[in-house]
């Protein structure tokens, strides 16, 4: 296991690199695959082969043409009459991959984790109630998605806990420097509790839509100009202070802004 520990990292839990133990092998029911288990700092980790789709349900060959027409909402009725089995088989079998940390699925270089985030809660129902889906993206990738059952501080911390557990996971010192969020306080107090001194980034987007809710009729002759304002220097920062390559320190990128406003 050892070239595959140093080739592979973020596929197996932080800290294995010190020290583990083989604890058993255990050979699957379904199809006949042993499968090593190991025991780490007294908690017992199941190394599962590549080529079997997660709990031995399926070989990956077998479930991938119809695991890749699910891309394209093929329903679950319609792969059952395909490729057989029924629907809840394919239902079960999509619903496993979440089971995967998504970020050890995604990146393979701790170097390529972005330094940029963004987050927000996307507003979503479970079984009738209402939940919150606690969403990571950056460098145009999802890297993180967790259900929090309310929008509170305690628990937004803990579903983009999990994507932080998972960078971890991957580089044991990774530290983001901003995140762009829609300025919820809870939002903004669970990313701090998560990553001391991150940068919190309000959205332009947001910025623009509190503008214009709190624009009255009196102020409605120059809205226009503040909202084409508010989004020149959205433009302008973008092009400026994120992507300029200069080395001007932050206070004289403020001045040059100022200078543009």
């Amino acid at each position: 296991m050892t070239p595959f520990i140093e080739k592979f990292p973020e596929l197996f839990p932080n800290g294995i690199k010190e020290s583990y133990t083989m604890k058993e092998i255990r050979i699957s029911k379904k199809t006949g695959i042993p499968t090593r288990r190991i025991l780490m700092n007294g908690v017992s980790y199941t190394i599962r082969p590549s080529f079997v789709m997660p709990y031995h349900v399926a070989f990956s060959a077998d479930a991938e043409n119809a695991v890749f027409l699910r891309k394209f909402d093929v329903p679950f009725w319609a792969l059952a009459h395909v490729f057989g089995k029924d629907a809840m088989y394919w239902y079960r079998i999509e619903q496993s991959l979440g089971r995967n940390s998504i970020i050890g699925t995604t990146i393979n270089d701790p170097d390529l984790l972005p330094e940029h985030l963004a987050a927000d809660e996307k507003h979503s129902r479970l079984k009738g109630s209402k939940v919150y889906i606690a969403t990571t993206v950056g460098k145009n990738c999802i890297l993180g998605a967790s259900v929090s059952e309310d929008a509170g501080e305690k628990g937004l911390k803990e579903s983009y806990g999990i994507f932080r557990d998972e960078a971890l996971d991957l580089n044991p010192g990774y530290q983001p420097k901003s995140v762009n969020t829609d300025g919820w306080n809870a939002t903004i107090n669970a990313w701090k509790s998560l990553f001391f001194g991150i940068s919190v980034i309000a959205c332009f987007l947001h910025v623009f839509i509190k503008i214009r809710d709190r624009s009255s009729k009196k102020f409605k002759d120059i809205f226009d100009s503040v909202g084409d304002k508010n989004f020149d220097l959205c433009g302008w920062i973008f092009k400026n202070t994120a992507t300029d390559g200069s080395n001007k320190s932050s206070k004289q990128k403020m001045v040059d802004m100022d200078l543009y406003l």
